[in-house]
């Protein structure tokens, strides 16, 4: 009688389970999950556009040229001792590009390897069900049957369960972890940004007003705002790096362990 009862919830459990693995999304992890992710693509996005800002005005900085008549001809690039700054904020840019793209590829990963998870839960809970239908049960099957039964139910179980559960608690910690030290590194791009904005604007109404000593001023006065600001720049844009790499890998990974581990004293040892 107890095995009909086992074999009766395993075979519930996994129409649950193949239901669900047409439809992952049904799953709140899988959900929470992706909205999760989406958030951190559109905020890796707007740095992203903001350091690019001030890439193409650190490089649009350099290639200005200022000519002169004093004794000589010709012209100068006045303005190319940026390029150190310009070569870090590229590829600090380059970094964050990186982590808007494997942001888009988790998130649109998720649904799928959670249908994957399901499908394999699916599967060994109906091989649970067969075993507790046989004659010796599920403890009198051959002990491969279990193995890859049980290793069925393992994989399904940290797609479908830990491996978004993992992500939904890594992003939130990380995000709570975080939070101001993230808001302090994300205002100080705004402001650079800002300033690099103003720095293309430079090329706008009444340059043609200007002499070529007057121009050469303006772009080394604001161009030494950005050498001012490079430390702060970098210290910002790192710091921006380091916290999407804590909350998108380092903090999943750790708590898809835990997770793990706990799920294999709670049900694996059962077996």
């Amino acid at each position: 009688m107890k095995r009909l009862g086992t074999a009766t919830l395993a075979l519930c459990a996994a129409a649950l389970c193949l239901a669900l693995a047409f439809a992952p999304r049904l799953n709140p992890l899988v959900g929470s999950a992706e909205a999760f992710q989406r958030d951190v693509a559109v905020s890796s996005g707007a740095i992203y556009v903001s350091l690019r800002a001030i890439n193409a005005a650190l490089s649009f900085a350099q290639e200005v040229e200022v000519g002169g008549s004093l004794g000589v001809s010709g012209s100068v690039q006045p303005l190319k001792w940026l390029e150190p700054v310009d070569d870090t904020v590229e590829r600090v840019s380059g970094l964050i590009f990186g982590v808007a793209v494997l942001t888009g590829v988790l998130s649109m990963s998720m649904a799928p390897a959670a249908a994957l998870g399901f499908g394999l839960l699916a599967l060994a809970l109906v091989g649970r069900c067969t075993c507790e239908a046989a004659p010796g049960g599920w403890h009198g099957s051959r002990p491969g049957l279990r193995h890859a039964f049980g290793s069925c139910g393992g994989l399904g179980f940290a797609l479908a369960i830990a491996l978004p559960l993992a992500f939904v608690l890594g992003l939130w910690a990380g995000e709570a972890l975080t939070h101001d030290t993230w808001q302090a590194a994300f205002d100080t791009l705004e402001r650079i940004g800002a300033q690099a904005n103003a720095l293309i604007g430079i090329d706008g109404a009444g340059r043609e007003d200007q002499s070529w000593l007057d121009s050469a001023r303006a772009y080394r006065a604001a161009a030494g705002v950005f050498w001012d600001s490079a430390d702060d720049l970098l210290d910002a844009s790192l710091q921006l790096t380091g916290i999407f790499l804590l909350r998108m890998i380092v903090l999943p990974a750790l708590t898809l362990l835990a997770v793990l581990r706990v799920g294999w004293h709670l049900i694996g040892r059962g077996h």
